[in-house]
């Protein structure tokens, strides 16, 4: 049996109180055959593709499986610093300001707070942030004091062992990762209607918690990857879901992501847009960011600055434009399909004859 056609999700519109969030599939399965299968996409517009596989692309059957570390040409993505049973290290904006108010000198432990939500809607919050060698200096504060001792009370309560043995170190969110240059942000949950992940630059003394992935320390041209309609394809069909959202994960969505090795002219042209697309994103800087990636309302500039972003990341594939995302899928699970076998072939530990007595 295969896929003989299929609807790729859309949200169903029903009449359920509070209206339920229901995302729905619709395949035809049947014999196999060597026929034309019959690919829908939005609005009804049918594409014959020779293979619909699991992930309703038109491409032959792959399965995805994900990696811990990239497989590609890509530097490491990781979530960021963990902050479980760590509440009282986190401050609104005027916890903030009351805090500084009463004691001016916490102000050099207090750091912009930066996840997934912040980074998006323009949300401001903030967290303390000491150092080993400044903990006792930072313990001279009361709230401060009492915001660790919070923290190690939330660990040893906690029934997750791992909380209960760094009870002691609850100065501290479990992971003590900061930028140095900086750093690229993708939030992991984010909006299907987008037509891309708005991602962006952190730079040193933000601090992002684990509700973003985070590329510490990377060049410029990795945010034009990650910016891009190729990558934004692959995310749409691989990643998981949340509601009517991508849950996007490194494993999945960035570590087997097809992506080539690029030299530095081709780093260099990549800059270039991605300077565009910021100076697109500076002209509205009085908008969120959810507000200029709403597909309905993305200001013709920053389109246009994407679509030429995107223009310089494909012609790292090849020099022919992609004309579709079915093609662009297409093209990349036979990438994916490559890559799998050159990482297994790297992997395979090599055979050594016994030499005889």
């Amino acid at each position: 049996m295969e896929i003989q056609f299929a609807y790729p999700s859309f949200n169903w519109s029903n009449n359920a109180k509070g209206g339920a969030g229901v995302t729905v599939v619709i395949i035809g399965v049947g014999v196999k055959n060597n026929s034309p299968k019959s690919l829908y996409l939005e609005n009804n517009l049918k594409n014959s593709v020779k293979h619909i596989n699991p992930y309703l692309a038109g491409a032959p059957t792959i399965y995805v499986n994900s990696k811990t570390k990239p497989i590609n040409y890509l530097p490491e993505m990781v979530r960021g610093n963990y902050t479980g049973c760590c509440n009282a290290l986190i401050l609104t904006s005027e916890e903030k300001e009351k805090l500084i108010k009463n004691e001016p000198s916490s102000v050099k432990f207090i750091r912009p707070f930066v996840g997934s939500s912040e980074f998006i809607k323009n949300d401001f919050r903030y967290c303390l942030w000491i150092s080993d060698n400044l903990l006792n200096e930072a313990k001279q504060i009361p709230e401060i004091s009492e915001r660790i001792d919070k923290v190690r009370e939330e660990r040893l309560k906690s029934t997750d062992k791992g909380q209960n043995n760094i009870a002691n170190r609850s100065h501290q969110f479990r992971e003590f990762n900061e930028t140095t240059i900086q750093s690229v942000i993708v939030p992991v949950v984010s909006s299907q209607r987008r037509n891309y992940i708005p991602t962006g630059f952190i730079s040193p003394g933000t601090i992002v918690p684990n509700s973003a992935q985070i590329i510490y320390d990377c060049e410029t041209w990795v945010f034009g990857v990650v910016s891009s309609r190729i990558h934004m394809s692959w995310v749409s069909t691989v990643a998981g879901r949340l509601r009517g959202d991508y849950r996007y994960s490194s494993s999945i969505c960035y570590n087997v992501f097809p992506f080539p090795e690029v030299n530095q002219k081709q780093k260099e042209q990549i800059n270039l847009h991605v300077f565009e697309v910021l100076e697109e994103r500076e002209k509205h800087s009085g908008k969120t960011l959810a507000q200029l990636y709403d597909p309905d309302k993305m200001p013709k500039g920053l389109k246009e600055a994407h679509h030429q972003l995107d223009l310089a990341i494909e012609r790292c594939y090849r020099l022919k434009p992609f004309e579709s995302d079915i093609e662009r899928l297409e093209y990349l699970f036979k990438e994916y399909e490559k890559m799998i076998n050159k990482n297994t072939l790297l992997e395979k530990p090599k055979r050594t004859r016994k030499k005889k007595a």
